[in-house]
């Protein structure tokens, strides 16, 4: 069966809603069980509950809009849209030239290099001195590189170059992350390049092809990561790069066993050392953001009414001179540079009101889960959604740029409307 006439079928949108949910919860728990760590101090009832509640309020809110306002009426016998040529074309030449904007921002004006440390790298970024209004304005399109692909699949294009095209453009964060050192830009790139080949190719998604593509990109994660990890520690080299590993953050709220330590350290020479170290520390990574967002809550901090979680639009609108909002203040209260989770964004933000919060927010994912089966131009927002879903108890995509992606891309189909590109809107 085709994914769009599918897609058409009212308990899709319910489907995949649950499913995004229920994956992210199964990565969770497998990485839970199968890492060999050793648990400091267990989970405070706070936090278990908290997150349950939280996951039934999004839940409770998603089906309320069904349940009062009859939504599923609309998908039924809906017409999809299609972009225009010229739009896909005019969509794909802004991306292109956004992410030339931002190279040329980093290369010449913020003064980054592939000869650089990423440590200096990292220090050049973050200076202010360095930073272009101008630049960065016009740079703000490449968030989003994963649109193109994301129509030239549902849109069925069939054209090899034009997908080479889309493709390329997933190595803008790629790059970007290889020179700062962010694993994040990387595996952000390669979990929505996933997100869309499964979802979007439903009725193939056990095939050949797409396992050895979902495969691949994860390995390939996974041996960025530790790339990206052996940079950071390489300042110190008269330490051994384990034992830096083993004394640095959420390394001491999770620590391995120490038979795993050991194992490590006998074999960090050979292929099942190295792999095993990396299983092991991808493990620890997923984990360990819950175990933070228990250790962050101990300290009390006042809440900061949404600002935590909308720190890159915060920080935006301070380079922009129209607020003026300490940025030291959004931070982690523990002070340690750790994921906490969406949850723990919420809980710094809100507190236990974070269920109200989260009871809108399904209503709003409704809203567009509902209306993305019907309207392909809302599509890339349902993919945000879907990724940042799968992912709640791990990494707190909404604080690092899903608020900047979803204003840049309502800003681009505002430019479609006011010229008439788009034909849902004629």
């Amino acid at each position: 069966m085709q994914l769009n006439n599918f897609f058409l079928k009212v308990k899709f949108k319910e489907i995949l809603f649950l499913k995004s949910l229920l994956i992210g919860v199964l990565i969770w728990v497998t990485c839970y069980i199968f890492t060999p760590f050793n648990l400091v101090n267990p989970l405070s009832s706070d936090v278990i509950w908290f997150i349950i509640l939280n996951y039934l309020a999004l839940i409770f809110g998603y089906f309320f809009v069904d349940i009062f306002f009859n939504q599923n009426k609309e998908v039924v016998g809906a017409q999809n849209t299609h972009l225009l040529n010229n739009s896909f074309y005019l969509l794909i030449f802004l991306v292109y030239f956004s992410s030339i904007i931002r190279y040329f921002d980093l290369f010449f004006v913020r003064d980054i290099s592939f000869f650089n440390s990423i440590s200096t790298n990292k220090y050049n970024v973050a200076q202010d001195a360095n930073f272009s209004l101008v630049l960065g304005i016009l740079g703000i399109f490449r968030f989003l590189y994963f649109v193109p692909y994301l129509f030239y699949i549902i849109e069925k294009r069939n054209k090899k170059k034009l997908l080479i095209i889309c493709v390329l453009l997933f190595l803008v964060p790629v790059i970007e992350g290889y020179l700062r050192g962010s694993r994040r830009l990387f595996f952000e790139s390669i979990g929505v390049f996933i997100t869309i080949t499964c979802v979007y190719n439903f009725s193939k998604m056990f095939s050949k092809k797409i396992i050895l593509i979902v495969v691949f990109s994860m390995i390939l994660s996974i041996l960025f990561s530790n790339f990206v990890l052996k940079e950071r520690v390489e300042v110190n080299k008269e330490i051994p790069f384990l034992e830096k590993i083993y004394n640095s953050a959420y390394n001491d709220l999770l620590p391995l066993k120490p038979e795993t330590k050991q194992f490590l350290v006998e074999n960090k020479d050979n292929f099942i050392g190295k792999a095993s170290f990396s299983i092991a520390h991808f493990g620890q990574h997923i984990v360990h953001g819950v175990y933070e967002f228990d250790n962050a809550i101990k300290e009390k901090a006042e809440k900061k009414m949404g600002m935590y979680n909308g720190f890159i639009l915060v920080k935006f609108l301070n380079k922009l001179g129209l607020t003026n909002i300490p940025l030291d203040s959004l931070m982690n209260p523990t002070g340690r540079v750790t994921y906490i989770t969406f949850f723990g964004g919420q809980f710094l933000d809100f507190g236990w009101y974070s269920l109200i919060i989260m009871f809108f927010y399904g209503g709003i994912q409704n809203y567009f889960f509902t209306k993305g089966s019907k309207l392909n131009y809302l599509k890339p927002i349902v993919i945000i959604l879907i990724f940042s879903n799968v992912f709640l108890l791990t990494f707190n995509f909404l604080r690092a740029q899903m608020l900047l992606v979803i204003i840049s891309y309502l800003f681009i189909l505002t430019i479609f409307y006011s010229s008439n590109k788009l034909r849902t809107f004629l």
